[in-house]
């Protein structure tokens, strides 16, 4: 960090302490909406896949899809079969497990440096539970179709950001390893039994270790959630998300931007939740609030984009490179987005305006059980139907010989 950059953060930090001197009560509230949605939220939907992911690992499982899924990730992404475990996990359990399955990888070098950087690109998402029940039932009050539209926008733009970069990389990354005269599932079974044997530490340490890591990663991501909450409390009262969205406002003149909208959108540029949250009460067409939702959750806010470069200190992994891919992945969503609408919402939702408040807090029936059934029944179906591909393309380019 250059002496430049360094002297930018002192004056935000210095802002941020004057704010905090000055305005006590809005930043204790602040921090406690942040601690809520933290404890309430967050804290119960990642804690468990922290744990799993880490024992998954640990387990050598990572090292079976490895194998396994080879012959997919390296024509599609070039990249090594066990980024797919990344891919699953990060694409059903939200931010920012992508970045910290990342790192975990490249720790046990199972990732370089340029495959790490495209990898986390596009394996940081919001999770399903939160677009399908927040976003459209919760904030947007819409029928669970247009939950679909904007968690399909959302994940066909991640996934066309690592086709992307894929292409982009160099050739050699397309190559993949050989597995000599076995078969696909039996090299996968062979380097799952190696990992075995390699682990030296019981099943109780390992479970210690992959708990204390992810309670620290919790932790960490709580940390950005109360600051954050903070910080866009402080732009409110001093103004500059207001001017954020006037500006934002002259720009989008001609698409009819109204300024709550902008507001939403300028919110969400450093939340994504409150974000979300003020675009589903804007005063706008259905289309114009579901194309900038899909854009803020592409985006994800400063705040996560925060919590995803903290996760992969130490990795190779450029600021710039990952504020480019989210970039790209805004374009795609709105792109996808309006499509989807077109196709599958304009008919059904004829007629339809919002006009209803913030969301408030909701209750959901089996929301406990979802939050840990859907996205690993999906990850696990993901992962079955794409190792059923990976085995009948690896069957054509290596037929048997008798």
């Amino acid at each position: 960090m250059n002496s430049y950059t360094r002297s930018i953060y002192l004056i935000l930090v210095l802002l941020l302490t004057a704010f905090m001197i000055i305005n006590p009560e809005l930043t204790v509230n602040a921090s406690l909406d942040g601690l809520n949605l933290w404890f309430n939220v967050v804290f119960p939907a990642l804690f468990p896949f922290f744990v799993a992911a880490e024992l998954l690992v640990q387990l050598g499982f990572v090292h079976f899809l490895g194998v396994l899924l080879e012959p997919i990730m390296r024509p599609l992404f070039r990249l090594p079969g066990s980024a797919s475990f990344v891919v699953a996990m990060g694409f059903t359990s939200g931010f920012p497990i992508g970045a910290v399955l990342t790192k975990n990888l490249y720790a046990r070098k199972m990732l370089d440096g340029n495959e790490a950087e495209r990898l986390v690109s596009f394996t940081n998402n919001s999770s399903p539970l939160f677009m399908l029940g927040a976003v459209a039932v919760g904030m947007f009050k819409l029928p669970v179709l247009a939950g679909y539209v904007i968690a399909v926008s959302h994940y066909l733009a991640n996934l066309s950001v690592g086709l992307l970069w894929g292409r982009l990389a160099p050739s050699r990354y397309g190559l993949a390893a050989a597995h000599r005269k076995r078969s696909l599932l039996r090299s996968a079974l062979y380097q799952l039994f190696t990992a075995h044997r390699e682990q030296q530490i019981g099943i109780g340490a390992m479970l210690g270790e992959s708990i204390r890591k992810s309670i620290n990663n919790i932790l960490a991501v709580g940390g950005f959630i109360v600051i954050f909450s903070a910080i866009t409390q402080m732009l409110g009262a001093w103004g500059v998300i207001d001017f954020m969205a006037r500006c934002l406002q002259q720009m989008g003149a001609l698409a009819h931007l109204s300024y709550s909208l902008a507001c939403g959108i300028s919110t969400g540029v450093f939340e994504m939740t409150l974000g979300a949250r003020a675009i589903a009460a804007s005063e706008s067409s259905l289309i114009q609030q579901l194309t900038a939702t899909g854009i803020v959750l592409a985006w994800s806010g400063l705040s996560v984009i925060a919590q995803v470069m903290s996760m992969v200190a130490g990795v190779p992994v450029r600021f710039s490179f990952y504020v480019l891919s989210r970039f790209i992945q805004m374009i795609l969503a709105a792109v996808y987005t309006i499509v989807g609408y077109h196709l599958f919402l304009v008919e059904r939702i004829a007629g339809f305006t919002l006009t209803g408040p913030l969301m408030e807090t909701t209750s959901y029936p089996g929301l406990l059980v979802s939050v840990y059934v859907w996205p690993l029944a999906i990850a696990f179906l993901t992962l079955l139907l794409l190792s059923l591909l990976s085995t009948a393309i690896h069957r054509s380019s290596h037929p048997s010989r008798r």
